[in-house]
């Protein structure tokens, strides 16, 4: 098996420097909270920086990231400008700006305890092999929590919610993920290029993280969810709000059809006739489509464009349906070649990310992480 060309020196207790990095698009409300729990950090002995990637914003958060972080900052803070709207084109700066090994990704409502930076510099030096780790992320708000949202805090990555034995191994959130730089630059080297976007402003389009843990696994990194690494995500009241999370879904159901790329990527050679129609655009399109015109369906959907119907878990689900039919449409002929595409991809080392077939389940069922 392939093994990735990084190696940590033998037997050298050096820690490896982290960049934690703050992906902002107007996000001066919600930078002062974050960056007070970064400039608390506990990592005298690790090299670390902070960078702010102000991606296209029109408000103060450059200044109130500067003004936040003041003169007695425990470790140097830059702010970068990436003009080109879309978390993935921030996130794709910071791996170019960052100087040090580990690139640790902080969202702007993300509140990091204080061993944040040390916890991710011992996990990363102790295994060469380890390409990306995640946290345990807590979900915390000014306001009471709707019921219905302990079903859905993994949308809004929330894992502390569910029992960690049910964390999956094949996809990480982007709030709290770090990711090693060498593993990054090998993938980019070898042609690799997100195809999802994430974050477009106030769009809700999503996913862009699981993308990248699974290519980072097909590449033969391993990753995995450190339960040490513990943040809190903070939710707004608007995030909370019934109509937010159906938007939300609805996103997620259309990069869903994306990462149908990778999730089945191990079925895309040598495979029977059978499974090459049950994994084609038009049965993977007849699939929604059957699905949303039951009679029950129609009338739940008729129903819930008049009134929240919240709560609803159908009304839920009908949402992640709709967004999988939208990304199908829109993928057409493009959906056999995108598969096709990560099936010979340089960068893959591997056949199937660790978990092909549960992660498959998962897709059949419409509930793929945010």
């Amino acid at each position: 098996m392939y093994l990735p060309n990084y190696t940590h020196p033998e037997g050298s207790r050096q820690r490896l420097g982290v960049s934690v990095v703050i992906c902002c698009h107007n996000s001066e409300t919600l930078l002062p909270a974050t960056v007070l729990r970064l400039k608390n950090q506990h990592a005298s002995d690790v090299s670390w920086e902070v960078l702010v990637i102000d991606n296209a914003s029109t408000d103060k958060t450059a200044l109130v990231a500067r003004e936040c972080w003041g003169d007695d900052w425990p470790a140097p803070m830059r702010i970068i400008h990436e003009p080109r709207l879309g978390l993935c084109y921030a996130r794709e700066r910071a791996f170019e700006e960052a100087q040090y090994e580990i690139v640790s990704f902080v969202d702007d409502d993300n509140w990091v305890t204080p061993e944040w930076v040390c916890t991710v510099s011992e996990c990363m030096s102790a295994d060469s092999k380890l390409g990306a780790i995640g946290s345990l992320n807590t979900a915390v708000a000014d306001v009471p929590f709707p019921e219905w949202f302990s079903r859905y805090c993994h949308y809004y990555a929330a894992w502390a919610y569910r029992e960690p034995a049910t964390f999956p191994t094949w996809a990480l959130s982007g709030a709290g993920m770090s990711i090693r730089k060498s593993t990054w630059q090998n993938l980019r080297r070898d042609g690799f290029r997100l195809s999802l976007t994430g974050r477009l402003g106030n769009r809700l389009s999503s996913c862009e993280d699981v993308e990248i843990g699974c290519a980072i696994q097909l590449a033969s990194w391993k990753i995995r969810v450190e339960p040490r690494l513990q943040l809190q995500h903070y939710m707004t009241p608007t995030r909370l709000q019934w109509t937010y999370l159906r938007a939300l879904l609805r996103g997620v159901g259309e990069a869903n059809v994306i990462l149908d790329s990778y999730l089945f990527v191990s079925q895309s050679d040598h495979v029977d006739l059978l499974n090459r129609l049950r994994l084609c655009w038009w049965t993977r399109l007849a699939k929604e489509i059957l699905y949303l015109i039951h009679s029950s369906r129609i009338a739940k959907l008729i129903g819930s464009s008049r009134r929240d119907m919240e709560g609803d878990d159908e009304v839920a689900d009908i949402e992640l349906r709709i967004g999988r039919l939208l990304g199908l449409l829109r993928l057409r002929s493009r959906y056999g070649q995108l598969r096709q595409d990560v099936a010979r991809a340089r960068w893959r080392r591997v056949d199937a990310l660790a978990d092909a077939a549960s992660t498959r389940d998962c897709l059949e069922g419409g509930i793929l992480l945010r």
